[in-house]
């Protein structure tokens, strides 16, 4: 009958040398988006705006701006369902670059807490 001390090595060893890594805290890739100065970022753009993305022809609510490894960066929402935020949104890192204003207006859900 296998000891105590020898079964504990057994189940070290199924691990395949990777025990100290999975003892790590992961984080997610979005994790890394945080912004490089703690000042505030100048940008054409503002939070609640809506903007046109010329590259992938989507418009889409700026809910933040950043600035990561020295270029400004859009948090936006994009409508899952078209011209209207309602039924949920994706959300997409856009360059300040390739953004244009848009006088169209995206529906924001009811839940939103700043919904008018």
């Amino acid at each position: 009958m296998a000891n105590e001390s020898d079964r504990n090595r057994q189940d070290d060893a199924s691990f395949g040398g990777d025990a100290k890594e999975l003892a790590e805290p992961r984080t997610a890739a979005s994790a890394g988006k945080t912004p490089e100065t703690s000042t505030a970022v100048k940008c054409r753009f503002h939070p609640e705006e809506c903007v046109y993305n010329r590259d992938t022809k989507e418009l889409g609510l700026v809910r933040e701006v950043y600035e990561k490894d020295g270029v400004i960066m859009c948090g936006v929402w994009l409508p899952a369902t078209p011209n209207s935020l309602r039924w949920g949104h994706f959300v997409s890192d856009w360059v300040e670059d390739v953004l244009e204003p848009s006088d169209k207006i995206l529906v924001r859900s009811a839940r939103s807490p700043d919904a008018s």
